[in-house]
């Protein structure tokens, strides 16, 4: 990669997620600003350790733009959300500089339906989904339950129901539709099983698949959409490349993708591997830290070089998702209130730990309404056996607190690692 030092990257939002994004420019020797409409920056920690902050709502593309041009931004990078990521596209077009997707590209993949059409004509394996007219008795004969119902253009767990009756259809559609920006939902069978999450990165056209996660939902009924627990590398690694992979490689292409990262999201069981979701932008497990460990692809730094150079830097020679140690991500989800203090002291020595990365800050408020912004913190560990995972888990969820101002702990029911087995 060339040297950085000295240019200016502009990150949308300063969220604790993009505080990952921070830290790296900052290893590159950039000089970071974060841009978003927050004025307490307890809900935007990366703001306090950006080298400049402007709390500007990344929806005034105008005005960010001319702050852009008035100090010399030289490339624009957005995280986890997609309408950042479509943020961060607009302004770096009206700036002039790189940018490794466009907003058509980032539309098509939000937009669940056209997704599923491209899945399709790439023989990737998709869920059965309905055409459902409201008041049309026939479609609703037709619809086998239970079937989940979800907004077109939406992430992160919103406007989501699980229907296991013609009576709970209803609901479900008025809530997606309200959730939804364009005002569109699909229905789709609903497939028990374990999710996936493959990361592709992606450089001048070639492709790595770069990891697949098996991803475990919380074991509570009120956040039992929310991811919990992610492990690396996926005991379905066989199924999904004879299955999916290829299709999904030539999707890419057809798109026009020859630079940056998608996610694709999937549910496997023994009946093979089906396909529901893509973004192209980070993903929220920060799967970088495993995958520079084992194929030395570290996407989080070739991105941030892409925006500054139009240029991801290094060569994709290895293609290699299959680790030779277990990975696993113990992502820690709170009740409502406000956080007072973390307690993780005891982690910090303790052999297989790999990193704890707090996603809120003591004064973060926190509503759990069912969706990713429970999430407070992501613990990674590794392990040579499943048992060395299960009894690090263990030792972890009995040695973490999140507390309230009461000293009452803000924590949901703790992750079963009987699970695994």
């Amino acid at each position: 990669m060339r040297n950085l030092e000295g240019k200016k990257l502009l990150v949308i939002t300063g969220a604790a997620e993009e505080v990952a994004i921070v830290k790296a420019a900052k290893e590159m020797g950039l000089y970071v600003v974060c841009c978003d409409g927050h004025t307490d920056w307890k809900q935007s920690p990366a703001k306090a350790i950006a080298d400049e902050a402007w709390d500007i709502n990344y929806k005034n593309t105008e005005e960010i733009v001319e702050k852009c041009r008035e100090i010399g931004i030289d490339g624009v990078i957005a995280g986890y959300s997609e309408f950042r990521v479509a943020a961060a596209a607009r302004i770096a077009k009206a700036i002039g500089t790189p940018f490794y997707a466009t907003e058509e590209q980032i539309d098509i993949t939000r937009d669940k339906k056209l997704f599923k059409e491209l899945c399709i004509k790439h023989n990737v394996p998709v869920p059965r989904d309905y055409s459902y007219v409201r008041g049309d008795a026939l479609a609703r004969k037709d619809i086998k339950y239970p079937v989940i119902v979800k907004p077109t253009d939406r992430g992160g767990r919103k406007g989501i129901t699980i229907c296991n009756n013609e009576n709970e259809l209803e609901p479900a559609i008025v809530f997606a539709v309200s959730e939804s920006i364009n005002g569109e939902v699909i229905i789709e069978e609903y497939i028990k099983g374990i999710e996936l999450a493959s990361v592709y990165t992606i450089a001048e056209g070639r492709v790595s698949l770069s990891c697949l996660n098996d991803k475990y939902v919380c074991d509570s009924d009120d956040m039992s959409m929310l991811c919990n627990l992610v492990i690396t590398p996926s005991k379905f690694y066989a199924e999904y490349v004879r299955t999916v992979d290829l299709g999904m490689r030539e999707l890419l292409t057809d798109i026009g993708i020859r630079n940056g990262v998608a996610s694709v999201q999937c549910i496997a069981n023994e009946s093979g591997v089906r396909v529901f979701e893509i973004s192209l932008r980070l993903n929220g497990n920060n799967d970088y830290t495993i995958i520079r460990k084992n194929n030395d692809i570290d996407y989080m730094k070739m991105m941030i070089h892409y925006s500054i150079t139009g240029s991801m830097g290094d060569d994709l020679d290895k293609d290699n998702p299959q680790f030779k140690k277990i990975y696993c991500t113990l992502v820690v989800h709170l009740k409502s209130g406000i956080i007072k203090e973390f307690e993780y002291s005891w982690l910090k020595d303790k052999e297989g730990i790999e990193s704890v990365e707090l996603l809120k800050v003591p004064g973060s408020k926190v509503i759990m309404n069912g969706t990713n912004s429970s999430k407070s913190m992501m613990i990674k560990m590794s392990g040579k056996t499943l048992q060395e995972i299960i009894e690090l888990l263990n030792f972890t969820q009995e040695n973490i607190d999140v507390y309230d101002a009461d000293g009452n702990s803000m924590l949901i029911s703790p992750f079963d690692a009987r699970r695994l087995l």
